[in-house]
């Protein structure tokens, strides 16, 4: 990034800094939380591991010379250093892109398997709960729902919410095998106060605190079964034969997959997103093209507020900074043998370090700035 040089600028200080962030929080913000929050409890939910996974481990069943010919194109820009959303750009035989998307569910459910498990019996914590629980109890009574959305496919979200009791609905109802129903779902999320009228118990209801999450690009308790996307949890690990999972994997294919589950995966978030004016993005790299073009029109054309906080920056961030007025930036120093804290937002000549904080860590941060 080229750091501004206009003698026009005010210089960034520690004390405007973490006032202005502290301020931010004063309003609901809308969430996006990304790999790096799962990344922070097990490095192998990241992109790198996933392609070292399908690049070296995973052996489709190549049944036709196009799909042999696809598979070997994909192996061959990963080799050759590409990232593996533009490598999975050259599969579009549908019977191969199943058996990634399989391949793929296998992979990151194994290690969603491991780290659920450790969260409940309680020898881990996901590093970002306690800040959730922060936002969701400050929510106001006459607006009870925080907005999440997420592309991740793993359900550390979802455990660590069952841990410490915050209630979270991705619009799914009933028993063992899910439904979308929103109706139902604002039912169970009512609580029943009584109140006295004339000597007469009368009982009121109101919503509970409460996240709506959106997994936009499918999760590992989704699944195509009966002709409708269900959520089964019994399934998420080891699922059957007869259901298809519902994630979305890297590539040009996605936006096809988007657009035939576009209602269960997209609409909510599309309205939320619509009726927010600040955005919070936590250990998301955004490299999504399709969610960055919500964002771009949001935090540039409507100069909506933003904050992201993340260990590394990147050149598609720097370059959205650069573009937004009111968008800050808490991450990690480059150096990397360094814990420290660096802040930029373009209203200021330079980049802040706070070589002491490690404000960049979702823990600390909560700790620091919203007194957790």
């Amino acid at each position: 990034m080229v750091d501004p040089q206009s003698v026009t600028l005010p210089p960034l200080t520690e004390e405007i800094a973490l006032s202005a962030i502290r301020t931010f929080f004063r309003e609901k913000p809308f969430v996006f939380f990304g790999t790096g929050m799962s990344c922070a409890l097990d490095k192998r939910f990241g992109m790198p591991a996933l392609t070292t996974e399908l690049c070296q481990n995973f052996a489709p069943n190549l049944r036709s010379p196009e799909q042999d010919r696809q598979w070997k194109t994909v192996v061959e820009s990963l080799r050759n250093g590409k990232d593996l959303e533009t490598a999975l750009n050259s599969v579009t035989d549908l019977s191969l892109l199943q058996q990634v998307t399989h391949a793929t569910g296998q992979f990151v459910s194994s290690i969603d398997r491991e780290c659920a498990l450790r969260i409940a019996k309680g020898d881990t914590t996901w590093p970002a709960i306690k800040f959730f629980q922060r936002l969701v109890n400050t929510l106001p009574e006459g607006d009870p729902i925080l907005h999440v959305l997420t592309p991740n496919y793993d359900t550390l979200f979802e455990h660590a919410c069952d841990t410490i009791g915050i209630h979270y609905t991705s619009g799914f109802s009933g028993g063992i095998e899910r439904r979308t129903d929103w109706k139902a779902v604002e039912l169970s999320l009512l609580s029943e106060q009584r109140t006295i009228q004339r000597r007469v118990s009368k009982p009121t209801y109101k919503r509970r605190k409460h996240v709506r999450l959106c997994k936009v690009h499918g999760s590992l308790n989704f699944f195509f079964h009966r002709n409708m996307i269900v959520e089964n949890n019994s399934w998420m690990w080891n699922p059957p034969d007869f259901a298809k999972r519902v994630i979305i994997t890297p590539g040009l294919s996605k936006y096809q997959k988007l657009q035939e589950y576009r209602n269960e995966l997209l609409r909510h978030a599309d309205e939320a997103i619509d009726n927010a004016n600040q955005f919070l993005f936590l250990g998301y790299g955004f490299n999504d093209t399709h969610l960055e073009t919500y964002m771009k029109q949001k935090l540039i054309a409507q100069a909506c507020k933003g904050l992201i906080i993340t260990r590394d920056c990147n050149p598609r961030i720097e370059s959205l900074l650069e573009e937004a007025n009111n968008l800050w930036i808490v991450c990690k120093v480059q150096e990397q043998d360094a814990n420290g804290t660096r802040i930029w937002n373009k209203q200021y000549a330079e980049w802040l370090d706070l070589p002491a904080k490690e404000l960049w860590a979702i823990s600390k941060f909560a700790e620091e700035i919203l007194g957790e």
